[in-house]
C-alpha cells in the first residue's frame, strides 16, 4: 500500500474541540491512514492512501465541517 502525506493550513483551528472535530471528519473518509490537527501550529498532517481518496476530497471534508484548508 502506498500512502501519501500532505499538510494543510486550516486557520480556523484554536482549541481542542476543533481538533476533535477535523480528526474525527478525516478519519471517516476510506483510505485515510493518520491524522494529526494542531491548534497550535494551525495545521494538519493528513497521511492517506491515494488510490482511496485524494487531496481535494480532504479539503471538501475540511470546509464541509468548517474548516477549510487556506
Amino acid at each position: 500500500m502506498r500512502s501519501m502525506q500532505a499538510t494543510l493550513k486550516v486557520p480556523r483551528i484554536h482549541c481542542g474541540g476543533c481538533v476533535n472535530t477535523v480528526t474525527r471528519a478525516l478519519q471517516n473518509l476510506p483510505g485515510v491512514q493518520k491524522v494529526e490537527a494542531s491548534d497550535v501550529s494551525k495545521q494538519v498532517t493528513i497521511e492517506f492512501d491515494p488510490a482511496k481518496v485524494n487531496e481535494t476530497t480532504i479539503r471538501s471534508t475540511l470546509a464541509g465541517v468548517g474548516y477549510p484548508a487556506a
